[in-house]
């Protein structure tokens, strides 16, 4: 990370935050991005370094400013790291569609649009990294529109390569971590009961990793 200039978008708590602890631990230039502005300023000040830009890049507009902010506080930009995400559990059957599309717009829309702002402030080195899941593999019950939202972005940066061929997107296929955000997003605490042993008895993979070591893992 020596030298290197890089934008985490989704920083405010959990594995945006570790890998933001491990880019300036690893003497990197850091911009952390997310919709709470409090939260960032506060992981600015625990870093003792660092610049906190807040926005939303499931809009346009924003994601075009934070990158370009992110620019000008660092004077370059290296590498793009999105991790924002969420999935609330809940039955197909059941599904609400303004649900569906506000994880989409998350989960792969605001992904696509801070790509796109940031590609044009990086040289032929720049590379843009996503956080996708293990989920999409794994056909979890009651958690489809978090797997397949993750699904389609693993489309997207697949058509990212094709598209941009001189660029580097890579593909970070994440599993269960903590302490994270990630469970109080889920919701409904008694699908959730119903959910781990429907999970299990898939042989979906359990066990935990430590935030920071995941952060320090993606760095």
């Amino acid at each position: 990370m020596q030298g290197h200039r890089v934008l985490v978008v989704g920083a405010s708590s959990g594995i945006g935050a570790a890998v933001a602890r491990a880019v300036v631990a690893g003497g990197g230039d850091v911009t952390v991005s997310a919709r709470r502005t409090d939260l960032l300023d506060g992981l600015v000040a625990e870093l003792g370094a660092g610049h906190a830009v807040a926005g939303d890049t499931t809009v346009r507009a924003d994601a075009e400013r934070v990158a370009a902010t992110a620019v000008e506080a660092m004077g370059g930009l290296d590498l793009l790291v999105y991790v924002a995400g969420y999935g609330p559990l809940q039955r197909l059957a059941d599904c609400e569609p303004d649900v569906w599309t506000d994880v989409y717009r998350v989960n792969v829309v605001g992904a696509n649009l801070a790509a796109g702002a940031a590609l044009g402030h990086m040289g032929r080195d720049g590379v843009c990294a996503f956080v996708s899941s293990r989920t999409v593999e794994d056909a979890n019950a009651y958690f489809a529109d978090y797997s397949a939202t993750k699904a389609a972005l693993d489309q997207c940066i697949r058509t990212w390569r094709v598209e941009h061929p001189d660029r580097r997107f890579v593909r970070v296929v994440m599993g269960n971590c903590q302490p994270t955000d990630f469970a109080a997003n889920m919701g409904d605490a008694e699908l959730l009961g119903a959910a781990l042993p429907a999970w299990e008895a898939r042989a979906v993979p359990g066990g935990m990793m430590h935030v920071d070591d995941v952060g320090a893992a993606v760095v």
